[in-house]
């Protein structure tokens, strides 16, 4: 048995609840019974619109992450092996009874503290490229800026083809911030693109300042609300590039 304490998706107010936990392989695992009532519990709904939790068990309290796990199936077989009770719920209702996994934050550096790592990495770049513009156009300013941009689009071109999709699959409540993160890609490269053509063109530093300024606002804003949003996630799912 334990306590979980989870956000209320509406109100925003924490809710405890004890529920039945089972370790299945090193793994903590609840299922979103209600004893096989129609309709999902409140505190699944909860999890799908927050999935940052806090775990109470007899020995210890920890900050988990909520995750729909792929091998869900699996899962509940073994669940349903150890205790045969959730048979009988899921024969009472039509819905699929879901299964969560609460993921424990590891301390050990993960994806999420690598993303940081490298937002910091361009910001600082960023930065100094704009501090130079100050005391004019920099003659290395063109391969700078080449080397700047090409690593910002590799960097937001490999979080669409390989971190979002993860997110949005064991995440589903995540998607609308995922959405919002890649119109803001859109918005900040048609900005990279155009600091790009200004400095092929060697238009004057007033205007590159500009250009320069409005790129560094969106991806303050950007980053900012990408740590703020999917780091915690991050952290859970995946290890850091090796």
């Amino acid at each position: 048995m334990i306590m979980l304490t989870t956000t209320g998706a509406r109100t925003g107010r924490k809710h405890r609840v004890p529920l039945g936990a089972l370790d299945i392989d090193g793994r903590l695992v609840v299922v979103a019974s209600a004893m096989g009532a129609p309709k999902h519990p409140a505190w699944y709904h909860n999890i799908r619109r927050n999935p940052l939790v806090t775990v109470e068990t007899d020995t210890e309290t920890f900050e988990a992450m909520a995750a729909l796990p792929p091998d869900r199936d699996r899962l509940f077989a073994e669940v349903i092996e150890r205790e045969p009770g959730f048979a009988q719920y899921q024969a009472r209702t039509t819905r699929i009874l879901p299964v969560v996994e609460l993921r424990r934050f590891d301390t050990a550096r993960r994806m999420g503290d690598w993303l940081v790592e490298m937002h910091d990495w361009l910001r600082g770049e960023l930065k100094e490229m704009r501090a130079e513009l100050d005391c004019g156009v920099p003659r290395q300013l063109r391969t700078r800026c080449a080397g700047f941009c090409t690593a910002l689009t590799r960097h937001h071109t490999g979080e669409a083809r390989n971190i979002f999709p993860v997110l949005a699959e064991r995440f589903p409540a995540l998607k609308p911030t995922l959405d919002k993160l890649d119109e803001e890609h859109v918005v900040v490269a048609r900005l990279q693109e155009e600091i790009e053509r200004l400095v092929e063109e060697e238009t004057d530093p007033v205007r590159l300042r500009a250009e320069f300024d409005r790129l560094q606002s969106a991806l303050d804003s950007h980053f900012a609300y990408e740590e703020r949003t999917l780091v915690a996630a991050l952290n859970v799912l995946l290890p850091a590039p090796g």
